[in-house]
């Protein structure tokens, strides 16, 4: 598959296995060109971390935000940042750090057996509510602050006079967007 999209990579934080600084990432591609000089890279590093912060515990930290050009691995932009997550979760416990809420988007694009593909996003430090025996359930702030940030990668960020729209790395669009009710696995890439 041949990448034809742009794409931004966000950096994230948090406690795990009594060291403070593991890291794990999310990259995301969006339709159109790329955002062009690195004043407007910013601005979009700037929304889009906004938007992410809000989903986020506060003990998980967003420390970069990355922009590259179709198919390079290489940075045209980089932003430091030092912003803890905003959820506001009353009695909420944090899962083990392997532990992963999971944002599922389906895309326009179909499989060889015509079945939708979908991109998936994994968000590590989910919690679960306290106090009740369900531990696998995604608590139900965070569920719903994350529908909120599937809405927005489905329907447009909107920087400046410009709209940008999830996509799949090879320019097909989301067609829509489930958080999944139980909390998932997903091991830390290097």
């Amino acid at each position: 598959m041949a990448v034809t999209q742009p794409s931004l990579r966000v950096v994230k934080q948090f406690p795990y296995r009594g060291n403070p600084l593991q890291r794990f990432t999310n990259r995301y591609y969006f339709d159109g060109s790329d955002p062009g000089p690195e004043a407007n890279w910013y601005a979009l590093f700037d929304a889009w971390t906004l938007e992410e912060q809000r989903f986020q515990p506060g003990d998980t930290h967003i420390i970069e935000a990355h922009g590259f050009l179709p198919g390079s691995d290489v940075a045209v932009a980089s932003k430091t940042y030092n912003l803890a997550g905003t959820l506001p979760a009353a009695s909420a416990i944090s899962t083990p750090g392997d532990c992963a809420a999971v944002l599922r988007m389906a895309t326009t694009k179909k499989s060889v057996k015509n079945h939708p593909v979908y991109v998936f996003s994994y968000y590590h430090n989910a919690i679960y509510q306290g106090g009740t025996s369900d531990r696998d359930t995604l608590h139900p702030t965070m569920k719903s602050a994350m529908e909120n940030f599937g809405d927005v990668l489905l329907n447009g960020l909107i920087v400046g006079a410009r709209t940008y729209r999830r996509t799949t790395p090879d320019g097909h669009s989301v067609t829509g967007h489930h958080v999944e009710q139980y909390i998932g696995h997903r091991d830390f890439v290097n």
